[in-house]
């Protein structure tokens, strides 16, 4: 196993839609590409200000993949390197820590309780 936890990033309304569901299907984005897009922690800083900073709020969660190996791959995409891919539902189980956020003029920056390697 190459990180015991992983992150997903969520949009308000896409977390209420998780926690009422209590599994993830996917954003339009994971919809489109067939798989749940993921980050390593020290991926995550780069994909909040490539994808999210058009939103003011969003959700981080932290990812037992422990709980989700079976569908989880990590694949080459952005700059080379490996991230991971959840060809699954992921499912409110999974989730531990969870940090809401917002950004100050258009750039997040990463809870200090979020270990980002």
């Amino acid at each position: 196993m190459r990180d015991r936890f992983i992150f997903k990033i969520l949009t308000p309304a896409q977390w209420s839609d998780f926690q009422l569901n209590e599994q993830f299907l996917g954003s339009p984005v994971d919809l489109e590409d067939g798989y749940i897009h993921m980050s390593r922690a020290s991926q995550l800083k780069a994909t909040l200000d490539k994808w999210y900073a058009d939103h003011q709020h969003v959700t981080i969660l932290e990812v037992d993949s422990q709980l989700i190996n079976t569908g989880l791959k990590y694949e080459i995409s952005r700059g080379g390197a490996e991230f991971p891919h959840l060809f699954a539902a992921l499912p409110l189980k999974a989730i531990g820590n969870i940090w809401e956020i917002s950004a100050k003029d258009r750039q997040y920056s990463l809870p200090s309780d979020l270990k980002a390697n």
